[in-house]
C-alpha cells in the first residue's frame, strides 16, 4: 500500500515537473507573441483608458495614441498648457508603458498551454484570460496617467487633477494596485480557477474534502 502511494506521488511530481518545463517553453513563444503583437492586443485598452480619462478629467485631456517610434507605448495628450525647461509652453504630453501591466498575458498562455485539456478550453480560458488581464492593462493605464499628472510635473498639473475630485490617497492606492499586486496575481488566479482538477491532483486533495472532519 506504502509503495503504491509512493509511485502515486512520484508519477504526480513528474506531472507536475513536466508541467513547469512544457509552460516554461511555451511562455518564452509567448512573450515573443506578446511583445510584437502588443500594438493590436494593446489597442482595446488604449481605447478604453482614453474613455475613462476623458470622462475623469473632461476637457483637461485630450486623447492616447500609440507613440510613433515604439508602436507598444502609449502617448498620453493632454490640453493642459506646461511651462518646459526651455522657456517654451505646450500642451503637456507624456508616455507610459502598457506592456507593463499585461505581462500576465505570457505568463497565462504558458500555462495553458502546458496543461494537459482540449484545444477548445485552451481557447476558452485564454479568452476570460485576455479579458481579465486586459482590465488590469486598462486599470494600470489610467492610473500611472494620473499619479504622473499629480506627482511628476509640478504643483500645477497636481491642482488640476485635485480641482476634479481626484485625491492623492485614491492615486496612490489605485497605482500601487496596478503596478504590483493585479497585474501578478490576475494570470495565477485565471489559471487556477479553470484548472481546479489539475490543481487538487497536484496538492493531493480535493475542495469536498475540506468539510470533511475525522471521526471522534
Amino acid at each position: 500500500m506504502e509503495a503504491d502511494v509512493k509511485q502515486k506521488k512520484t508519477e504526480e511530481e513528474l506531472k507536475l515537473s513536466e508541467l513547469l518545463i512544457l509552460a516554461s517553453m511555451w511562455m518564452l513563444f509567448g512573450f515573443m507573441l506578446w511583445f510584437y503583437l502588443s500594438a493590436f492586443h494593446g489597442a482595446p485598452a488604449r481605447m478604453a483608458a482614453e474613455a475613462i480619462l476623458n470622462h475623469l478629467l473632461g476637457s483637461d485631456f485630450s486623447q492616447i495614441i500609440e507613440e510613433p517610434n515604439q508602436h507598444f507605448l502609449f502617448q498620453v495628450e493632454t490640453n493642459i498648457p506646461f511651462t518646459f525647461r526651455d522657456g517654451t509652453t505646450e500642451a503637456l504630453g507624456f508616455v507610459v508603458n502598457p506592456l507593463v501591466y499585461s505581462y500576465g498575458l505570457p505568463l497565462l498562455f504558458g500555462l495553458v498551454m502546458g496543461s494537459d485539456v482540449s484545444w477548445l478550453r485552451k481557447f476558452t480560458i485564454m479568452l476570460i484570460g485576455y479579458v481579465a488581464i486586459l482590465g488590469v492593462q486598462i486599470w494600470g493605464v489610467v492610473w500611472v496617467s494620473l499619479k504622473m499628472l499629480a506627482f511628476n510635473f509640478g504643483e500645477q498639473t497636481h491642482a488640476i487633477i485635485q480641482g476634479h475630485g481626484i485625491s492623492d490617497s485614491a492615486i496612490a492606492m489605485g497605482y500601487q494596485l496596478g503596478t504590483l499586486i493585479l497585474p501578478a496575481l490576475a494570470p495565477i488566479f485565471v489559471w487556477i480557477l479553470s484548472n481546479r482538477p489539475l490543481v487538487e491532483q497536484f496538492v493531493g486533495w480535493g475542495a469536498d474534502q475540506l468539510g470533511d472532519k475525522p471521526n471522534q
